[in-house]
């Protein structure tokens, strides 16, 4: 195989453009952004599609959330340029550059990563922040169920289900599991990890040598 670059020798070819990264990532996503002006977080939505944020992500959190998505690069001298991040190895991680798809080494990488990753995400129908009760509710104790080896689905209760303190329980022990904040509370990347865990179509970070040219 191709020896692994260093991540400085893509930075000239890396847009500071985050919209630009946006655009490289929807493909995975079997997303389609429309015109170059429209704000790729909006027209997403519109697909039922979300963006996430977060400037706290670790490498283990990555391999765990097995999404392709965009790292914020942040050279010495320079912006920050942003890069799609589509594979990651023991040793390397494989990033879109344009129709092209470069192995770096993982420790170049990590010089210029300070732990700002966003993708897009699907959540589950009726989803909102804060929720407590309801259909998503319902879907997430099943979800778990499978998680935790039930051998078959609950049968449907006679009341909706909520977010009490035996699901809270569950969700934190999923949480713990997962190196995730331990609150309980199921939010983005709790939803996340869920639907990489039980979601077979999910898009997937690439083995390293995948696509690579």
């Amino acid at each position: 195989p191709t020896p692994a670059l260093d991540v400085e020798d893509l930075l000239a070819r890396l847009p500071v453009d985050m919209n630009a990264a946006w655009r490289e990532l929807a493909p995975a996503w079997k997303l389609s952004l429309g015109s170059p002006n429209d704000d790729p977080c909006r027209t997403a939505s519109a697909q039922q599609l979300l963006c996430y944020r977060s400037d706290s992500l670790t490498v283990l959190l990555l391999r765990q959330l097995d999404r392709p998505g965009i790292v914020t690069l942040r050279p010495a001298n320079g912006p920050p340029v942003y890069a799609v991040l589509a594979g990651l190895g023991d040793q390397t991680a494989t990033l879109q550059v344009g129709a092209d798809f470069h192995r770096v080494r993982l420790v170049s990488l990590a010089r210029l990563w300070r732990g700002e990753f966003a993708t897009f995400w699907r959540p589950p129908p009726g989803y909102a922040a804060g929720l407590q009760a309801g259909p998503v509710v319902e879907q997430l104790a099943s979800q778990l169920a499978v998680l935790e080896g039930a051998s078959a689905l609950p049968a449907p209760a006679a009341s909706p289900a909520v977010l009490d303190a035996a699901l809270r329980a569950r969700v934190r022990a999923f949480q713990r599991a997962r190196g995730l904040d331990v609150d309980g509370q199921p939010g983005p990347m709790t939803f996340m990890q869920i639907d990489s865990a039980v979601n077979a179509d999910a898009p997937r970070l690439q083995t390293p040598l995948q696509s690579v040219r």
